[in-house]
């Protein structure tokens, strides 16, 4: 589990525990069809969670990839790498906006 670099923090209320693609957007792209087993599985996959401050998980909420993007800059080329990972591990559908999303993260990551 890797963390969103924010600060540094110094209370366990500070921070929550985040998914990078979101349970209920994992739902509406697919999930909708998974045995509980499966549901499971991908809300404690380490490589969906991530460590960030409490008002970044809020500022987030369900938001996609083209909705939201971590507040520093220089995460967001980790962050669209995982949301891919993601998406594909577990044979998310992906739109055509967060397609384009990717698509113009990765021409800013090279």
């Amino acid at each position: 589990m890797a963390s969103i670099p924010e600060k540094i923090f110094t209370q366990a209320s500070e921070v929550d525990i985040d998914h990078i693609v979101p349970l209920a957007h994992a739902h509406r792209h697919g999930a909708d069809s998974w045995t509980k087993k499966q549901r499971r599985a991908f809300a404690n996959d380490f490589d969906n969670l991530v460590v960030v401050s409490d008002k970044t998980n809020h500022a987030k909420s369900d938001k996609a990839l083209h909705e939201w993007l971590p507040p520093r800059k220089a995460y967001w080329c980790e962050y669209g790498k995982r949301w891919k990972h993601i998406k594909h591990k577990y044979q998310l559908i992906s739109t055509q906006q967060e397609q384009a999303a990717l698509n113009s993260l990765a021409k800013t990551c090279r």
